[in-house]
This record gives structure tokens, C-alpha cells and sequence, in this order.
């Protein structure tokens, strides 16, 4: 954190201070100042929200979505770290408003939907509203009238107002209102202002929204919060990622205060103006109030409250001690407790550290600790219900416990364990431990006590399941139930009407029997996906379901149901209790050594009573399968007993309840509830009957001999009927209550053959018979495995794998535990693991199963811990993983083992986001997300060979994907939500979908299909790759989608053929494939290759007057190279990190910025005076100037002027002696003519000779020698020390002994074959050959040379316009103007004139330079030929003025028509 200190004095700010979240930090800026540059106010963060301050105390307020919390700092304090306000309970708080007057915090989170208040320190935290909410956003108050208003986008999208302290709640405004987002308040004129960004409208209205009005409308891209001071509007918009203003009244004078922010979120004006202080009762002894005052627009204009869950006593005033009734929840990683006192079921997290795997909770009433297991760590704790005094009760002999229940007469602790198959007990404090029941145990679940009675009852759910009952010492054991159980997890006791109540997971049941084991029957049958948790308190029956993530209740008489909380994930045990009340008295416990046990109470008899849930109807020898319809459309199904060949028999039905097939005559029969009817019909649906017609409440229905049975809902009975006539009505038995289906016990009834009667049909798993044969689950191996081509979708908490187009395979949850956050995914096909981008700017991964969790890198195991993952991509042939960084800005690369190799991407200006590998090819493609404009580029896999693809026509790319064998690049752009793709190469540039696209945040190829999803529309689409057509919705309603990856089955034979991948193609680090299926080695930037071009290893040691580069052939060059603007190491390190001077500045040699009026004027402005004099004497002159001998440039006619206009005076000397011959001439002066000629030639060559030694010569040396021997040039891509015998130096200066050709770095002839010293590819191994380079290079012919290096399209990247599809490992020449000479002319007959010449040199201005910046440091000058170009010169536009159409910035003139 960056802390600020400011003079919080309102008289001192002319202008207003915007406070604005800004994602990864909070900033101030200056709304009226001179020089719009933010403050930082805190940085570090991972994704800051809402925003608000405290004016009074320098309070500022935050949210921040990903790690689910409200923070705060100060402004007006040094030295103060962020404090945590609000840590748990939260999911995304969207918004955020501080009550300065009643000293509240207000929030909004659209996730739980709720509206919640706390004390500014967090404390006594009550939730305001929790129903009726979608996704509420922003949130102001007016605390002078009493009222909060907030912004709600969901389905049902509005305004609405509320007291703030709950009461009064009102809409506002609901029409003409789409996405509203931004919301504030006019206190002076009580004007309420929103924001709608569907919708591109700012409106006011009054605070009771009516006279509603326009205020801007239209021209708004996606604004998203809103403040204001004085007259002036101001707000942030997501797509321009920029701060704007208007009038508050009619939307003119527009402006924009800040540009190109990382990502504006919500804004305040910090002023005292917008926190009036005025006088409430709250504010005197907190208006009598024991916890909450909160400020009310109903008289008294306050009301007290009492925190979430706790109820408010009589008097008004004080609140109760706590909630009586709570409902304890163990989840895989917390404990938690949700008040029943209230009705909003709000659910706390107990500050217990160290939760590994929870299963199983109880409490204990009287000395209030919360009791649990502990799966993975094996062991049985306990703490308070505030978090304190945790400790471990029993660690040793325990595999699984997985049920617990606390004896709280006799203060004994009994426990079931699944591994060692016993029940044991022990005292509360773990002392005098006892194993009670040991034998015949196969998978001991759920336990309950009865401690008045002595009892205890528990579940076993392994092959033969059953319920069992004991005495609490464990004899007397009894069978209570051990018929019809799949899975009894939950096991609940009713003391009071001595009832067993349990949840079967497989029959998907809730059930209860009478104590003695009579009177079985269902509760509750309907949509029980997988019951774990399950407790029992007064009326209720409650349950955790793991299929549904929710916690629901039902009532044990009127079979009511309500859910207390959805969407959770890793639900396990559950414990409702009374705290304040407790059943049953203590005894006086022994002495120490013996567990206390109450003499067990005696249980009658039971007799098992069976009831068969609702079943599909099976023709055994048919081998179809039947069923019946309630939807839309009821009917009556019949399909192959596989699945498929679905066909609708009776669609003329109203809700047919239960059917039933008589096998011997080939019919159906159906009860039906709407027309309290039994019919029948022959097995196609044809020949109608009614049997009967006059029954009151049919539902159950079977069929045996001459008969049918069903049962009646409404009488209670079983009933039997002629099955042709419906004659001869019996009644089988009354007094019945709850009957419902019903089945005969007979073989008839399951008679028949067929092929999966014999070995289960060669079958591995499923055997499915159909008409004429059978078949196996997974054709056509006939064993089931897993899909080998499928898609990931993540969610926040959650990745989900989807099978498209296959009706038979649902989406399916991963049982992935823990995940927070998710950000990206990719998967190793390889090895089966998932790998995914967590909040906690981790890095996992783990199998679809859960298995094998592993964490490849976190913040805490790294020695850079502001590290921040953003993307990732795997390298499967590599076994590598490269990832994108926030924090660092750099492209990283891991084994997949965990192993961190380095970084193989890393620039000053670079921000790259978006990654993906085509290792098949050797690339990485990339977002690079600049400050001026956001660009794609592509790179070899160590980062070398780096091309821009594209700048123009992207505002914010934010996932990529690659599909090799069709060789396309595919990019969303989030802000122009359009998709698009291109070559590999980056030609052929196609945009596929444009149309209905909100919040794009993932992108993936799967067989012939783009799919792609969106946050915002809560979707997943897709369409045809290649064309973009036949676009189709995939999956609909999936919120908080975060990312996508497709999944496709990888080729051994290819796989095998990949040269790297057979032990890394025997590289130590980064194995690239190059063109002819051969490997090349490279490292990570930290690292060189060796000479084996097989191993990395640490770059050698230079000088203390030398540099040493990070990568490449060079090792070390002279210090005095460093950050001189022209990169000597092959990497370019020598200039990373430099000071990065403005446009109005010049770089000095040491890093000084000086003002660029002060260049070439004389004076030795920078701290190394000899480059200012080099520069002085290098500095070319226009034509029309005269260059004085200092170096300085003046106008021709101030030339022998009588005036001296060159500091030295040079342009008055020998201006006798250069005047043009006159007539009246003295005969004398032609004699004077060879002595001048003599002087100027000495003048000039002395000048050469000068400007070589000075200038050449020293810019090759060192700081204290000549210039080293190793760095003498030669030719192209040879090693270190080598001098070809009789090279030829390019150039006519081959006299000059400084040894180091002053023009190697400048070619005359154009082309490519002026090359650096050294070339990359030497010391990465790749080959010098066009021929068998890394990727096979084909140069284009040249057809006439370019004039001069500056002309040469080598030089500078055009792909800001178009794509080069030639990827180049030579650096770009260096310009003439640093070398003191000017290049040679060129006949107006070369290509000077074409357009690639123009491009150049336009791209030498410094406007070009802001827009593109991987041009050279310094521009060329331009040619000779083209300074002396009139406008008159006939010369074709610009490539920018061509195609500006496409740029985001008005391109500059043409070079021909720049009259400067």
C-alpha cells in the first residue's frame, strides 16, 4: 500500500477530488487541475469495487469481489495499513454508502442479494433486506430524511427506496430502466441521478422519482458509477476506461478528466459539502440503544436494531443475548451458524482456523462448545461458538469419523468411524475412552442420543444397510429398520413425540418410524438428490443436500418445505439446538476413569412395514421402458430401454400418476389425478378404455391375474377391480394414512429373458437390453470411460464439464473443494488434471474427481509475492505451463510439476493478459493490454522472434484461443464485443460475431464450433468456426461464468511425433519445435544456453565497468552502453528498466531527461557533457541552414550577417573571403582562391577525423580502454572471437583503426544484409540459414535498395496497419542522426516514392512514436532526396491515411505534404 497524506481542509481544494476505485487500487485526482495525473490512495488490490469515505475521520472505504471483504485505511495518517472491516459472509459487494451522520456502513451484495448495515468497524452487523432482491448494485443515502436508495439490474430491473433502517421500502422507478448502475444524490436540490448502461442514459428524477429527466442520453458507451459537486456531473465508464463530466442540468460541456485507467469502478467526490453534519438522537448515548441506531424517516427519525439473528426484547431499546435457536453447519472448510430467531437465515462463519474436511457437528447446551470431526486430519475438535478455545479432543486410532453427538446429561462424546467400522465413546473433555460397538458394522454413519431414555440410535449404510438402536453402553442391541434403505445418512430424534426421523440419499427419502419401530412411513420424496446433513429442531426437520448445494426444512406434520439456504457448496453435517434451552438434567459425573453411562431404558419391538416409491413401468421381455409426463405436454412415453428411440404413446392425458403393465395380455393401465380416472390402452397406445371413473383420489396402481390394485390418497385405502371391467370393487385394507404407491410381491410380475441376463452381455459396467439384442453403457469397448472430448466451463466456485450435443450426458459439477474465485482453467489431456487461476493469485490443479490436489504456485511458496496470475496456457508436449502475471507484467513458465523456470517475457511498457500456446508450431499468441492501445502479438516459446499482429481495431482482447490443425487465431474483444479471428500469421483478419454480445470473458474451439461465454447473459453460445453462421445458445442461466476450455483427445502417433516431446527434445529447459520437425533449446531470461545448445546455465560474470546480459551470445558489454537508447545485447536487457523520458525530453547517456529545446544548443545540459558535444557536432542541418562549428544550426541568411548568431561566432568568419567576385574586384584575389581551397579542404578532413575519433571510435570503447577485440565486427551470426580472415568492413572508412566498423550497423545498400554483431539465433541454436531456420523464412525480393537504412522497411514494425507474415531475428538498424553523418543520396529512380518508403518516414515523428511503440528509440532523419521534396512532388498518401479508418487515432500526414 502506497499510504497519502493530505490536508483534509475543504478550503484548500479549488477544485473538486474525485476518490475512485480503480480495481487493483484507489485513487484521488484533481477534477479541475492543470496536470490530470491520479494519486495512488492503496494499491495492491485484487479487484476494488465500491468506494466511500468518512470525510470527518480521512476514512476510505472499499469492497473488494474477489476476496470477499470490506477494507479501510486512512488518509490523513502515515504509517497506517489497511484494516479488514468486513471478512466473511461476503460474496460480491457491489456497493457500498457510509452513514457520516449515524457513523454506519451500508452495503449491497449481489450475490446473496441481500442489503446489509454494520458499525464502521464491522461490528453488530444485521442484514436489511434479504427477499425481493436480484442483483442489487448501487447504493447512496440521504441520512438528513432518513432514506437509502439502491439500484437493482436483475430480471425485474429498478430503483427503490427504503428508511435505512428497513421500513418504508418503495419502487421508485421501473420503466425505461435496463442495467442501472451508477446512483447518487443531489442533497441540495434533492435530485436523484442514475446511470442505466443498456440503456446509455444519465436521468434525475426527484427523490421520489417523479419529474423524471434527461440529462445525458445517447452517447454513452458504458457508464457505471456516479457522483457530483456543485454543478457538475461526473462518472466512469467501462468500455472508454476513463473519468468524464458534464453539467448536472443539461448534459453540455462535456469532458473527459481521466484516461486510460486500468478499470474504473465506482467514484465519490471527497468533499465536506457531500457529508452536511446536523444533529440526531442517535448521536446522544446512541439514542438509548444496546447495539444498532439506526436513522429512520418515521418519527422518532430512529429506530434500534439488534444484529442479524438476534431479536429485539420488548422495551424496544436492548437487544436479547444472542439467537436461541441456531442451526449449526459444518462445511468441508468452515463452521458455521445461521440464527433461526430471524427470518432472513443469515449465515455466520466461526473464526475456527485449521478446518481441513468437516463431516459431522454437534453442541453441547450447557458449556457451549461446537463439537466436529475432522476427516482429513483425523481427529475430533471442539471450540465455542465465537471461535474460541479450540482444541483437539482425540487424534489417535481415528480413520473416519464421520458421526458425532454429545451426551449432555451424562457429558460423554460418542462417535461413529467408517474406517475402523466402531462406535466409541469418550468423555467431553477426550479423557476415558471406550469402543462400544465393534462387530458386525460395515459403514456406521449418523448418531443420535436419547439420554433420558438411555438410548442410542445410529445408521449403517453399507451392503446390507440398516438403522440400529442400543442402550449407551452398548448392549442390548436391536434392528430398528433394515428393509427399502440405499444410503441413510441423516438420523434425527423427536424427544418429545419419541419419532425417528432419517434421510436416504439413494431411495432419496425422508421417512420416520416410532421409536419402537412401528409406524413407518414417508415424509417426503420429492427432489432429494443426496441428503447428508440432517437434524431435527421443534417443528422441523432439517437437511444438507450435496447435489443442490442447499440447506431446506420441512415441517414433520404439514410436509411444508422452505429453503434456508441455497447455492453453498461443500455441505456436510448439520445440528439444530436450542442454546438457551436444554432437555433433560446433568447427573453428577464419577469419578475420573470411568465413562459415565445411564442404565439403558427398554425399546419395544418393531416390525419392518414396506412402501415402494413411485417407479417407470418395465416390460421385461420387451425390452422398452414406460413411463409418464406432468410437464407442458402431458403424455405417456415409451422408448428402447437404452434411451433412445423416444416415441409418445397417449398424449391426450391429464396427470398420470402411476402406471403398471399387465405382461400376460400386453396392456397399460394409468391412474390419472385430474380426471380421478384408471384407463387402459394396448402397449402402443391404441384401444382406449376407462376402467374406472368414480374415484376420489387415485395415485398407486399395479396389476396382478384378473385384477388391478391401486391406492387412494383421499380414503386412505387399498382397493382392487375387475382389470377389464372395473367390476367387482374390494376394499384390501383402510386407515392407511400417507399410502401411496403400490407393488405385488409376486415372480410373475418379474418373469422373462433376456441378453444381459448371461455374463451382464460381455458388458464391462451397463448392460442395457433392447428390442432383438442389448447394449453396453460405452460402445463399443463395452466399458465405460471417461469422455475423451467435452468442454470445462468455470464458474466462480465451481468448474462444470459439459458434453455438447449429447442428450445422454449431463452437465456435470466436478467435486473440486475449496475453489474460490476461479479465474482461468486449462486442462493436460496427457495426464487428466485440471489447472485453474484461484482469488488467492494461486495456481492449481487436480483430477475431475477431486483427487489429488496440488498447488503448482502461490504467492506465499514464491519469492515475489505480489505475484498475480491472470491466464495460463499448458505446453503438453513440453509438460509445461507459461502464465501471464498482473503484478509483473510478464509471461512465466512452470513444469508442470510445480517446477518455476524463470521468465521468458519481460518488457518496461508490456502488459501481457491473454495467453495461449501453439506448441505444435513453437508459439505463444498474447494480449498485450498498453496504456495507448491494446495489442495481439506472437512470439516464440522463450519469448524471442516477438511480432505485433495487431493494434488496431482492439480496445480490450480478453481471451484467445488457437486452432492449430486449422491454423486460425480466434479473440474476443469485451469492449467491442465482437469476435474475430485470423491466420496464424495474422493475415485474413474475419470478424465472426458482432451482434448480442454483452460481457464476453471466455473463448474456446471444440470440433467444428466457437464457443464462447458471457458473464453478463449468464450464457454459453456458439457458432461455426470458419464461417460464423448458425449461432445457437448452448447453456442458458449459468451465473458467474469466469472461463471456458475445450477438451479434445490427443493423438499418440502426433504426440510422438512432436520432437519435444520425448524427454523435453533433450533441452534443460524451453524445447521450441522448429520447421523440420527438429527441437531447439532456449532459456528463460535469467539463464544463457551453453555451448551445447542443450542446457541453460547462469550468465557469466563481467567487469564492474561493464554490463552483463541477461540472455544471447553477447555476455557483456561496455557500462557506458546501458540505457543509451540502441540495444547491444541480443535481448535487449541493456535498455530495460531505463527512466523513460517524455515526449518534450531528451534521454541523456546516464539517464537524465533534460527539455528537448535544450538539445544542440551549446550548452552541456546533460551530466555527461562529452555526448552533448558529440551530439552538437552530429547534428545535421536542414538545407537551408548553416551549421555553425559548435555544431549549432542557424538560418543561411544569418550567415555572415555582421550579427553573430553561433555561439562560437563561426557564421561571421571568412565572410570576406567567401562573398561572391565582384566587378570591381582587385585583381589580386583570385591568387587567394587556392590558399581558401587549401584551408577548408585541411577544415574538413580534420573534421572527418574528428567525428570518427570522437564520436565513433569512443562510442565502441570502454570507460577506461580502446574498444575490446572480442566485439570486432564480422560476419553475420558467428561466434564470439571470430574474425573472418579478410572480411571486408562495409563502408568507406576501412582505414579507421578503432576496430569496430563505424557503418556495421548500417547497410548501404538496404536489404537485410547490414545485420547486428550477433544474432539470437546463434545462441538459442537455431540454425543461420534462411534454409533451415526456425520458421522457414522467405524474404521477398527487393527490386530496387532502399535509399538509405532510414527508408529500409526492415526497420521499423507496420504491423500496426497490416501483418508481416516474415518473422525476423535481425535487430533494426540504428539511425544515422546518433552517427553524425548523414546517409548517402539515392537517384529519385530507386523505390523512395512507394509506400512503404512513405510509411517510414512519417513513423519517424514523434506523433507516430506515441502510437506505436515498438518503433527505435530515436526516428530516422529522412533521406536526402525527400528533404528536398516540395508539395508539388508527386508522392502516394500514407499507409495511415489509406486506412485510417481502422486506427483509433487520426493518422499524421503524408511525409510529402508535411511542410515541415
Amino acid at each position: 500500500m502506497m499510504n497519502v497524506l493530505y490536508c483534509l481542509s475543504a478550503s484548500a481544494w479549488a477544485s473538486p477530488l474525485l476518490l475512485f476505485a480503480n480495481r487493483r487500487d484507489v485513487r484521488l485526482v484533481d477534477a479541475g487541475g492543470v496536470k490530470l495525473e491520479s494519486t495512488v490512495v492503496v494499491s495492491g488490490l485484487e479487484d476494488a469495487a465500491a468506494v466511500d469515505f468518512q470525510f470527518s475521520k480521512g476514512a476510505v472505504y472499499w469492497t473488494d469481489v474477489s476476496e470477499e471483504a470490506i477494507k479501510q485505511t486512512y488518509l490523513n495518517q502515515t504509517g497506517v495499513a489497511v484494516q479488514n472491516v468486513v471478512i466473511s459472509g461476503l460474496v460480491s459487494p457491489d456497493g457500498l454508502a457510509c452513514d457520516w451522520v449515524g457513523k454506519k456502513l451500508y452495503w449491497t451484495d449481489s450475490e446473496t442479494n441481500r442489503i446489509e448495515v454494520a458499525n464502521l468497524n464491522g461490528t453488530s452487523r444485521k442484514v436489511l433486506f434479504w427477499q425481493d432482491l436480484d442483483q442489487p448494485r448501487a447504493i447512496a443515502l440521504d441520512p438528513a430524511h432518513g432514506y437509502m436508495y439502491w439500484t437493482d439490474w436483475g430480471e425485474t430491473p429498478r430503483i427503490e427506496r427504503a428508511g435505512m433502517d428497513g421500513s418504508t421500502r418503495k419502487i421508485i422507478v421501473d420503466s425505461d430502466i435496463y442495467w442501472p448502475n451508477g446512483l447518487t444524490i443531489d442533497l441540495e436540490e434533492q435530485k436523484l441521478y442514475w446511470a442505466d448502461a443498456k440503456l446509455s442514459f444519465i436521468h434525475r428524477a426527484n427523490l421520489d422519482g417523479s419529474f423524471r429527466q434527461k440529462v445525458v442520453e445517447g452517447s454513452l458507451t458504458h457508464p457505471f458509477a456516479l457522483t457530483l459537486s456543485g454543478d457538475t456531473l461526473y462518472w466512469t465508464d467501462w468500455q472508454t476506461r476513463s473519468i468524464h463530466a458534464c453539467n448536472k442540468r443539461t448534459g453540455e460541456k462535456r469532458k473527459e478528466i481521466l484516461s486510460a485507467l486500468y478499470s474504473p469502478m465506482d467514484i465519490q467526490v471527497l468533499s465536506s459539502e457531500r457529508q452536511p453534519y446536523f444533529h440526531t438522537r442517535c448521536a446522544e448515548d446512541n439514542g438509548g440503544c444496546s447495539h444498532l441506531c439506526l436513522l429512520s424517516p418515521r418519527e422518532p427519525f430512529y429506530t434500534c436494531a439488534c444484529p442479524t439473528g438476534v431479536q429485539l426484547q420488548d422495551n424496544g431499546k436492548t437487544c436479547k443475548a444472542g439467537a436461541e435457536e441456531v442451526l449449526l453447519l459444518a462445511r468441508r472448510t468452515d463452521l458455521r451458524r445461521i440464527s433461526l430467531d430471524t427470518p432472513d437465515f443469515t449465515d455466520i462463519v466461526l473464526q475456527v482456523d485449521d478446518i481441513r474436511h468437516a463431516i459431522a457437528i454437534d453442541y453441547d447446551p450447557l458449556e457451549g462448545y461446537v463439537y466436529w470431526t475432522d476427516d482429513e486430519v483425523r481427529a475430533i475438535r471442539r471450540a465455542y461458538l465465537d471461535g474460541s478455545g479450540a482444541q483437539t479432543l482425540v487424534n489417535t486410532e481415528i480413520n473416519d469419523p464421520d458421526g458425532i453427538a454429545v451426551d449432555w446429561v451424562a457429558r460423554n462424546l460418542y462417535w461413529t468411524d467408517t474406517g475402523t467400522d466402531r462406535i466409541e465413546v469418550t468423555r467431553l473433555n477426550g479423557t476415558s475412552r471406550k469402543i462400544l460397538v465393534s462387530e458386525d458394522l460395515d459403514e456406521p454413519r449418523a448418531i443420535v442420543l436419547h439420554p433420558v431414555m438411555g438410548l442410542m440410535y445410529w445408521t449403517d449404510w453399507g451392503e446390507n444397510p440398516k438403522i440400529e438402536c442400543a442402550h449407551l453402553d452398548g448392549q442390548e442391541r436391536h434392528i430398528l429398520v433394515n428393509t427399502s434403505l440405499g444410503w441413510p445418512n441423516g438420523l434425527a430424534l423427536d424427544l418429545q413425540e419419541g419419532k425417528l426421523y432419517w434421510g436416504d440419499a439413494k431411495t432419496d427419502k425422508i421417512e420416520v418410524i416410532n421409536v419402537d419401530g412401528t409406524k413407518r412411513r414417508t415424509l417426503l420424496e420429492d427432489k432429494l438428490p443426496h441428503i447428508f446433513g440432517f437434524t431435527l429442531l421443534g417443528d422441523f426437520i432439517y437437511w444438507t443436500d450435496w447435489q443442490r448445494r442447499s440447506i431446506e426444512r420441512v415441517h414433520k406434520v404439514k410436509a411444508s418445505r422452505d429453503v434456508i439456504i441455497d447455492q453453498l457448496p461443500d455441505l456436510m453435517g448439520l445440528k439444530a439446538v436450542n442454546v438457551a434451552k436444554v432437555v433433560g438434567e446433568s447427573v453428577q459425573p464419577p469419578a475420573a476413569g470411568e465413562p459415565s453411562l445411564l442404565a439403558p431404558g427398554r425399546s419395544s419391538g418393531l416390525v419392518a412395514v414396506l412402501q415402494s416409491m413411485a417407479r417407470p413401468a418395465l416390460p421385461v421381455s420387451s425390452s422398452y421402458i414406460y413411463w409418464t409426463e406432468w410437464g407442458g405436454k402431458p403424455r405417456i412415453v415409451r422408448a428402447f430401454m437404452d434411451g433412445t428411440n423416444c416415441m409418445t404413446l397417449v398424449d391426450k392425458v391429464g396427470r398420470a400418476n402411476d402406471l403398471t403393465i399387465d405382461y400376460v395380455d400386453q396392456r397399460l393401465y394409468w391412474t390419472d389425478l385430474d380426471t380421478n380416472m384408471i384407463e387402459s390402452s394396448d402397449m402402443l397406445g391404441q384401444e382406449r378404455v376407462v376402467i374406472a371413473d368414480d374415484l376420489p383420489h387415485p395415485f398407486g396402481l399395479t396389476q396382478y391375474s384378473d385384477y388391478i390394485y391401486w391406492t387412494d390418497w383421499n380414503l386412505h385405502s387399498i382397493e382392487r377391480a375387475d382389470k377389464t371391467s372395473g367390476r367387482n370393487r374390494t376394499l384390501i385394507q383402510g386407515h392407511l394414512d400417507f399410502v401411496m404407491d403400490i407393488l405385488v410381491f409376486h415372480s410373475s410380475r418379474q418373469d422373462g429373458l433376456n441378453d444381459c441376463m448371461h455374463n451382464n452381455g460381455q458388458c464391462g459396467q451397463l448392460c442395457l437390453a433392447i428390442p432383438g439384442g442389448h447394449r453396453c453403457g460405452s460402445p463399443p469397448s463395452r466399458n465405460c470411460s471417461p469422455p475423451t472430448a467435452f468442454l470445462l466451463f468455470s464458474q466462480k466456485c465451481a468448474i462444470s464439464r459439459m458434453i455438447p450435443d449429447d442428450q445422454h450426458s449431463p452437465d456435470l459439477i466436478l467435486p473440486l473443494h475449496g475453489l474460490r474465485n476461479v479465474k482461468a482453467i486449462d486442462y493436460d489431456p496427457l495426464d487428466k488434471f485440471i489447472y485453474w487461476v484461484d482469488g488467492r493469485q494461486n495456481i492449481k490443479r487436480a483430477k475431475d474427481d477431486g483427487t489429488q490436489p496440488f498447488v503448482l504456485t502461490s504467492p506465499s511458496q514464491s519469492q515475489n509475492p505480489d505475484r498475480q496470475p491472470h491466464d495460463l496456457s499448458i505446453d503438453i508436449y513440453s509438460r509445461t505451463l507459461f502464465w501471464t502475471c498482473e503484478a509483473t507484467n510478464t509471461i512465466n513458465v512452470h513444469r508442470l510439476n510445480g517446477d518455476a523456470m524463470g521468465v521468458v517475457l519481460r518488457g518496461d511498457r508490456d502488459k501481457p493478459r491473454a495467453i495461449v500456446v501453439n506448441a505444435e508450431r513453437g508459439y505463444l499468441y498474447f494480449t498485450n493490454m498498453q496504456d495507448r492501445a491494446a495489442k495481439i502479438e506472437r512470439a516464440a516459446l522463450d519469448g524471442t522472434e516477438r511480432e505485433v499482429l495487431f493494434t488496431t481495431g482492439l480496445i480490450r482482447p480478453v481471451a484467445l484461443v488457437v486452432d492449430n490443425r486449422l491454423g486460425k487465431l480466434f479473440w474476443v474483444d469485451a469492449d467491442l464485443k465482437r469476435i474475430e479471428s485470423c491466420d496464424l500469421s495474422g493475415a485474413n483478419r474475419l470478424t465472426l460475431e458482432d451482434a448480442n454480445i454483452v460481457q464476453p470473458v471466455g473463448l474456446t474451439v471444440l470440433g467444428k464450433h466457437l464457443y464462447w461465454i458471457d458473464r453478463q447473459q449468464q450464457m454459453i453460445e456458439r457458432v461455426e468456426k470458419t464461417t460464423g453462421d448458425k449461432r445457437t445458445r448452448v447453456q442458458g442461466r449459468v451465473a458467474h461464468l469466469t472461463g471456458i476450455h475445450a477438451v479434445e483427445d490427443v493423438s499418440l502417433e502426433e504426440f510422438s511425433a512432436h520432437p519435444c516431446a520425448r524427454d523435453n527434445g533433450g533441452c534443460s529447459h524451453i524445447c521450441i519445435a522448429k520447421g523440420d520437425g527438429t527441437p531447439r533449446c532456449s532459456c528463460p531470461v535469467h539463464l544463457v544456453l551453453l555451448q551445447n545448445l542443450l542446457t541453460c546455465g547462469e550468465p557469466p560474470t563481467c567487469s564492474p565497468d561493464q554490463f552483463a546480459c541477461a540472455t544471447g551470445e553477447i555476455d557483456c558489454i561496455p557500462g557506458a552502453w546501458r540505457c543509451d537508447g540502441f540495444p547491444e545485447c541480443d535481448d535487449q536487457s541493456d535498455e530495460e528498466g531505463c527512466p523513460v523520458c517524455s515526449a518534450a525530453q531528451f534521454p541523456c547517456a546516464r539517464g537524465q531527461c533534460v527539455d528537448l529545446r535544450l538539445r544542440c544548443d551549446g550548452e552541456a545540459d546533460c551530466q555527461d557533457p562529452s555526448l552533448n558535444a558529440r551530439l552538437l557536432l552530429a547534428a545535421v542541418c536542414l538545407p537551408n541552414q548553416f551549421r555553425c562549428a559548435s555544431g549549432q544550426c542557424v538560418l543561411i541568411k544569418q550567415q555572415c550577417d555582421s550579427f553573430p548568431d553561433c555561439i562560437d561566432g563561426s557564421d561571421e568568419l571568412m565572410c570576406e573571403i567567401t562573398k561572391p567576385p565582384s566587378d570591381d574586384s582587385p585583381a589580386h584575389s583570385s591568387a587567394i582562391g587556392p590558399v581558401i581551397g587549401i584551408i577548408l579542404s585541411l577544415f574538413v578532413m580534420g573534421g572527418v577525423y574528428f567525428v570518427c575519433q570522437r564520436v565513433v571510435c569512443q562510442r565502441y570503447a570502454g570507460a577506461n580502454g580502446p574498444f575490446p577485440h572480442e566485439y570486432v565486427s564480422g560476419t553475420p551470426h558467428v561466434p564470439l572471437n571470430f574474425i573472418a580472415p579478410g572480411s571486408s568492413q562495409h563502408g568507406p572508412f576501412t582505414g579507421i583503426s578503432c576496430g569496430k566498423s563505424m557503418m556495421s550497423s548500417v547497410s548501404l545498400m538496404g536489404g537485410r544484409g547490414g545485420v547486428p554483431l550477433y544474432d539470437r539465433n546463434h545462441v538459442t541454436g537455431a540454425s543461420s540459414s534462411s534454409s533451415s531456420s526456425t520458421k522457414a523464412t522467405l524474404y521477398p525480393p527487393i527490386l530496387n535498395p532502399p535509399p538509405s537504412p532510414a527508408t529500409d522497411p526492415s526497420l521499423y514494425n507496420v504491423d500496426v496497419f497490416y501483418s508481416s507474415n516474415i518473422p525476423t531475428t535481425t535487430r533494426p538498424y540504428r539511425p544515422y542522426i546518433i552517427r553524425g553523418m548523414a546517409p548517402p543520396t539515392t537517384p529519385c529512380s530507386t523505390d523512395v516514392c512507394d509506400s512503404d518508403y512513405s510509411a517510414n518516414r512519417w513513423k519517424a515523428s514523434k506523433y507516430y512514436l506515441d502510437l506505436n511503440s515498438d518503433s527505435d528509440p530515436y526516428p530516422p532523419p529522412p533521406t536526402p532526396h525527400s528533404q528536398y521534396l516540395s508539395a508539388e512532388d508527386s508522392c502516394p498518401p500514407s499507409p495511415a491515411t489509406e486506412r485510417s479508418y481502422f486506427h483509433l487515432f487520426p493518422p499524421p500526414p503524408s511525409p510529402c505534404t508535411d511542410s515541415s
